[in-house]
């Protein structure tokens, strides 16, 4: 039984990985593994974290078609630290389970356990940024000497069905915000399991999605709910009678990665 197979029914939400997977196929293996999980039937939470101490490694392996359209790996670098792979994905994923709020970002945040690397390591901004492009979570020494995060942005940048460019989910914000509204909305349904399929019962179910939708609006989880309750649809599914198919808007809240300023000099 593969390690994927053992941990499926676990109900896991961040696996961390002491090494990247050693080929393709078992590269092919993990983002398997997270898209059967996480799809609409089992539901569970998840997310990949591959450490990497070479910036040019972390790059090529977050190109990999399966790879570059996966908004649940989180590929991340911190460069020079030579055999501290293992420690390095600990770190990351323990920050990434310590947020009580899923959509605030992880900018700065300091990695425990990590030793700082030498100053030949250290990246220019310039190096930093395109490796953050190329879908990297980028680790570098902070002002205060400890390792911290730049930007937790995950290996997605190519829209598995289109195949075009896309940013929509490129920060792994963007997997936690959906697992968190999925979670919640399951458990207040969850509270009242005996319904009748009835157009009556079917607005209730609605007005329940949209209380919790409202809800983390003003949580500032999500954003626009209320412009876009219209778009919330809970209906009789065509060919099964004993099921109903919500669509839910989720337009989660982005972090404040940039602040552009201009000094007016008069």
């Amino acid at each position: 039984m593969s390690i994927q197979e053992t941990i499926a029914p676990l109900g896991h939400t961040i696996i961390a990985l002491s090494a990247p997977p050693v080929d393709l196929t078992a590269t092919t293996a993990w983002i398997d593994h997270l898209n059967s999980v996480s799809d609409a039937i089992n539901q569970k939470p998840a997310i990949l974290v591959i450490p990497f101490a070479d910036v040019e490694a972390a790059e090529e392996f977050a190109a990999q078609a399966p790879v570059e359209t996966s908004y649940r790996v989180v590929c991340v670098c911190y460069h020079g630290a030579m055999g501290q792979e293992p420690e390095l994905a600990a770190a990351m994923a323990a920050a990434l389970a310590d947020s009580n709020d899923p959509a605030v970002p992880f900018d700065g945040v300091n990695l425990g356990g990590i030793t700082a690397v030498e100053d030949q390591y250290k990246l220019t901004f310039e190096r930093i940024e395109a490796a953050l492009n190329h879908g990297v979570c980028m680790i570098e020494t902070g002002a205060d000497g400890k390792p911290e995060i730049v930007r937790a942005v995950s290996t997605y940048r190519i829209n598995p069905d289109s195949g075009i460019d896309d940013d929509l989910m490129l920060d792994i914000n963007g997997a936690l915000v959906i697992d968190y509204t999925r979670k919640v909305i399951r458990a207040d349904l969850a509270k009242e399991r005996r319904r009748k399929n009835t157009a009556a019962q079917r607005r209730n179910v609605r007005s329940i999605i949209l209380k919790r939708l409202t809800q983390l609006d003003d949580a500032e989880i999500l954003q626009d709910v209320r412009d876009n309750a219209d778009q919330l649809t809970v209906t009789a599914d065509q060919t099964d009678r004993y099921r109903v198919n919500a669509k839910i808007p989720a337009n989660w809240v982005r972090g404040m990665h940039v602040i552009a300023g201009t000094i007016d000099v008069y």
